[in-house]
């Protein structure tokens, strides 16, 4: 797999559905302004060419923790409120009583139900039901870009912007919705990027019965030789 989709990937029929779908549930998604899609442009073009910036930096952490990114250390800080970048992968429908088992599921927009004539187009091989309860998700487990690499913290420097994507002149494919992941506060060099998986329901750690590795942004971090060096208070 290569890290290097841009954007979610999402078909037509999917991108007017949910258009319509947020309309009739009456869900207000924030329009990205000017200068979101200006940086949203800028980092889709590099993550195309480059996949991982190179003001950014992956590393293996210990154990069975997997890879983290870190601000490198010889760089700028991240200030509060840049675009880290989208986090990338395929948007699909489900019905939400299958669940889904991987660990880079985003829950996009829940609790959907669809008409007879919907159902024939998206769901073509289940028997319709008009009580039955679909969700929009995206997954980045086979198509994503360095965004899945971002660990979980209860206390993060990155948060998750759900946002809509206009029709703008920059390039930028609009969309009813977009993932941004944006610095919640100011990222130091040698930090490491963390977000919290966890929403308002605190359904995510829950549901998988694990309890997370508790990290904050300099429980690890990258030395000069970009070597993780764990810090004894975190």
């Amino acid at each position: 797999m290569e890290f290097k989709l841009p954007r979610l990937k999402i078909s037509r029929e999917l991108s007017l559905f949910a258009s319509k779908k947020l309309k009739e549930n009456e869900i207000r998604v924030p329009r990205a302004s000017k200068d979101i899609l200006i940086q949203l442009a800028a980092i889709s073009q590099v993550i195309l060419k480059e996949g991982i910036p190179n003001y950014l930096v992956l590393r293996k952490l210990k154990g069975k923790l997997g890879h983290g990114i870190f601000l490198h250390p010889d760089v700028e800080p991240i200030l509060k409120g840049d675009v880290i970048a989208p986090y990338s992968g395929e948007v699909f429908l489900s019905q939400q009583r299958e669940g889904n088992d991987s660990d880079y599921v985003f829950s996009l927009v829940p609790d959907l139900l669809l008409t007879k004539n919907e159902q024939l187009l998206l769901d073509p091989k289940s028997r319709y039901h008009p009580r039955r309860l679909y969700s929009l998700d995206l997954d980045a487990e086979k198509e994503g870009n360095f965004t899945r690499f971002i660990n979980h913290c209860d206390k993060p420097n990155v948060e998750a912007d759900f946002l809509r994507i206009p029709t703008n002149s920059l390039g930028l494919e609009p969309s009813p919705f977009e993932i941004l992941y944006r610095a919640k506060k100011t990222i130091r060099p040698g930090e490491q990027l963390l977000v919290c998986y966890d929403g308002d329901d605190k359904s995510y750690w829950g549901a998988l019965k694990i309890k997370p590795f508790p990290m904050t942004p300099k429980t690890f971090q990258v030395d000069s030789s970009l070597k993780i060096v764990s810090s004894k208070k975190s």
